[in-house]
């Protein structure tokens, strides 16, 4: 087979196969956190598109300090070419992580030159069940873009560079490089995470081709003015919460609310989770949050954190010892490293405190790894090595075509939740505002009771318990709740607008003012039944 009928033949491949394993939930729900551009009627509207590229990933929030333009264009396009049917946004995600099965391939191939190497370890990735959020949640899809560019933004550098003569630096295709920075910057547009991408790109490059210092450097500098774009960009959308502000509640993320020690070995933890998860997929859930992922205090007090602590030291090994050179194993190693250590709460605790969407992109080493091992093992013995990956193939394929279904709809995704992750606030919470979402008060007043037995003071908790509460006719319990919302989360504005729908309902229509005009004034911009609302109680106190 010649090299372009190869490589088209592992292209539709890589495509085949991607729908083979995820084509099951092509029908799939808008589910989860879809709710921050599915519930955007603006997004409907062509015109409204020049907007996306200077506004917040979630509008309403900007202190969460996200900006991911470019995703946020591709869920409207999905909506203005294809209307409300969620086959479209699947069809994407599916056919995004398919052309990244063969965009690895070709990567892994360019780094090490041998086809067998590439198809074993590109092959591993596309099985890793961990990677079913990233392709089921439609708003996952910034995993999968950004992954998506930063791959091709890396093949054309690879190109770049190898037609340099590294010691004169005399043949470096600028041009080439120039575009991989685009491509880095498209990638950066569509989650901020990948924006450590050409630090992995110069450390792999300073490895393999040993460059001189001043080589490296003039190759990094092509990288600054698609950073600073990127940068004015999102100072622009973001003002000053550019750099950030870890808004996230404890239950999201408890080891904001920690102290130093408590973070590290934590995190170490959390390294052995996302490590093994990726190999022996067990209990994959959609949730970690207070108290599915339990926080550590100390190295002995947790088998997880000692594992952890040891996967680390083993890839750290492999890095610095250099009779590994230019092995997949240490390539590899650094591919894992360098991008998990954006979130891996050793450094940084924004966001969430787990997410398996994020191991997309560094899973990429991980494969490598193992492809490897399986790749020597072929060659020593073929029929130990084909048995070893058929038994992979068959074992991932049987959990991921089985969970695609859990992120069918939100009934199956929170019950899923409340099976993988009994323990955790959220997986309660959200099941309860499914119930009452659909009318069944009693199951969601028993979820939500479970929820705050867990843990009594998350303010969205506190605000589910007030509707409930109100929907029951119990206002001094729905008061009480709100209030307390407020008093733990002030910038809340959910809470305002509940309590003061409870103070019209009791006629005390001065509270409801002063909750409205706290909302308007001072917190977001105000929904059409807030503003609605506004305008009768003023009737109704003779204030207009």
């Amino acid at each position: 087979m010649t090299s372009r009928k190869f490589f088209i033949f592992v292209f539709l491949g890589s495509i085949f196969l991607s729908f083979l394993l995820y084509g099951n939930n092509l029908k799939g729900d808008f589910v989860y956190d879809d709710k921050f551009f599915a519930e955007r009627p603006e997004l409907r509207n062509p015109s409204y598109l020049s907007r996306v590229w200077l506004e917040p990933y979630i509008p309403q929030n900007r202190e969460a300090g996200a900006y991911r333009p470019l995703a946020v264009l591709s869920f409207a396009l999905n909506f203005i070419f294809f209307g409300e049917s969620t086959l479209s946004f699947h069809l994407v995600n599916v056919l995004l992580n398919g052309v990244a099965v063969f965009l690895i391939f070709l990567l892994i191939f360019r780094l090490f030159g041998d086809r067998s190497l590439a198809l074993v370890s590109s092959a591993i990735f596309a099985l890793l069940p961990i990677h079913t959020e990233a392709v089921n949640f439609i708003k996952a899809r910034e995993e999968l873009m950004s992954s998506f560019f930063g791959l091709l933004s890396w093949l054309i550098f690879i190109s770049a560079i190898n037609k340099a003569e590294i010691s004169k630096y005399r043949n470096l295709d600028y041009q080439k490089l120039f575009l991989s920075s685009f491509l880095f910057l498209l990638a950066v547009l569509s989650k901020e995470l990948i924006f450590i991408l050409p630090l992995l790109f110069l450390a792999v490059y300073w490895i393999k081709n040993n460059p001189r210092l001043r080589n490296l450097i003039k190759t990094a500098a092509v990288f600054i003015p698609a950073s600073l774009i990127y940068l004015i960009m999102r100072y622009l959308a973001l003002g000053n919460y550019a750099l950030g502000k870890d808004e996230a509640y404890f239950v999201i993320n408890p080891v904001t609310f920690t102290d130093f020690w408590t973070r590290i070995w934590t995190a170490f933890k959390i390294v052995f989770i996302y490590i093994g998860k990726i190999f022996v997929p067990l209990n994959l859930s959609a949730t970690y949050h207070y108290n599915h992922l339990t926080l550590v205090s100390g190295p002995l007090g947790s088998l997880e954190t000692v594992l952890g602590i040891l996967f680390l030291l083993i890839l750290i090994y492999l890095i610095k010892n250099k009779k590994f050179k230019n092995s997949p194993l240490r390539i590899g190693a650094i591919i894992f490293l360098v991008p998990y250590l954006v979130f891996s709460k050793f450094f940084w605790t924004a966001g969430e405190i787990v997410g398996e969407r994020w191991m997309y992109f560094p899973s990429v080493g991980l494969s490598i790894i193992a492809g490897y091992f399986i790749y020597l093992l072929i060659r020593k013995n073929k029929v130990i090595g084909y048995l070893l990956f058929a038994i992979l193939f068959i074992f991932y394929t049987s959990v991921i075509i089985p969970r695609n279904k859990v992120w069918a709809n939100e009934e199956n995704l929170y019950k899923n939740m409340v099976k993988t992750a009994p323990q955790s606030v959220q997986s309660h919470f959200s099941l309860a505002i499914w119930y009452l979402k659909n009318g069944f008060t009693e199951e969601a007043t028993k979820e939500a009771d479970v929820a705050f037995k867990i843990y009594p003071d998350h303010p969205p908790l506190l605000n589910l318990i007030g509707t409930l509460a109100f929907t029951n006719g119990d206002y001094s319990l729905a008061e009480d709740a709100f209030l307390r919302a407020i008093e733990l989360r002030p910038k809340l504005a959910v809470s305002y607008s509940n309590l003061a729908k409870l103070y019209y309902r009791v006629g005390e229509y001065r509270g409801t003012k002063d909750m409205l005009e706290i909302l308007i004034n001072n917190l977001s911009q105000p929904s059409k039944k807030d503003l609605m609302l506004y305008e009768e109680v003023l009737k109704k106190l003779n204030e207009k």
